[in-house]
């Protein structure tokens, strides 16, 4: 008689765990990575006036943030990162105006806006699941609904970003992130475990309606 709570039990987890994926990979760096020899001297245009940069570690390029691949400039120059946070490894963009490329600045509104009206509507899946007076038809549906934007607007945000990659100002060209780099085309990177996150959470997206379509099919049958 009560399959639909079962049904909409895994429909709200499901809906937690893609919240969760979406903010963390909104905010991770590690979409696109690109592996170094350590030791390898680079230019990199944002500090192209302070010479040849020696790289130290792995560069990576996210929505919201990017991680340089060297603590030192000019080369065997130690980086003050107390005295310099915006050259901390991996800073996030400050401001809005930081985020690179038009189609950067569209993608990242359009993902944080995903993110947040799918927090929205977990957080009424949840209270609709604790609270039995609040789980009817219209709320199943309407939250399905929601969440079917939320594919849309996040798929469309992915989309975006990548159109990016072929704009002279996207922060992973060079040799010292992905060279050059294409729509589509991720250069001398890879795809990263963020990127795959942003997928994978987008794509449940779809799941967790069908889920929520059939709790709202099982709820209606139960009240006929």
């Amino acid at each position: 008689m009560y399959v639909y709570k079962v049904t909409a039990g895994i429909w709200c987890t499901l809906s937690f765990f893609i919240v969760a994926g979406s903010f963390i990979a909104f905010f991770m760096p590690y979409w696109l990575v690109r592996t170094h020899d350590v030791g390898t001297e680079v230019q990199d245009p944002s500090f192209k006036e302070n010479g040849t940069l020696r790289v130290d570690s792995d560069s990576a390029c996210g929505m919201m943030s990017y991680c340089v691949p060297y603590s030192y400039f000019p080369a065997m120059t130690s980086l003050n990162f107390s005295s310099h946070p915006h050259l901390q490894r991996c800073p996030l963009y400050k401001t809005f105006d930081d985020i690179p490329t038009i189609f950067g600045k569209v993608s990242a509104v359009m993902f944080a806006a995903g993110c947040l009206i799918l927090l929205v509507s977990w957080i009424f899946s949840a209270i609709s699941l604790c609270y039995g007076y609040m789980c009817d038809v219209s709320t199943y549906l309407l939250i399905s609904v929601v969440q079917v934007f939320c594919l849309v607007i996040n798929g469309v945000a992915i989309l975006l970003w990548t159109l990016s990659w072929e704009q002279d100002e996207f922060t992973c060209l060079g040799d010292a992130y992905c060279g050059t780099m294409k729509q589509f085309d991720l250069g001398e990177c890879e795809m990263g475990w963020g990127f795959l996150l942003a997928l994978a959470s987008t794509g449940s997206i779809f799941l967790a309606v069908l889920i929520g379509c059939l709790s709202f099919f099982l709820q209606k049958r139960t009240e006929e």
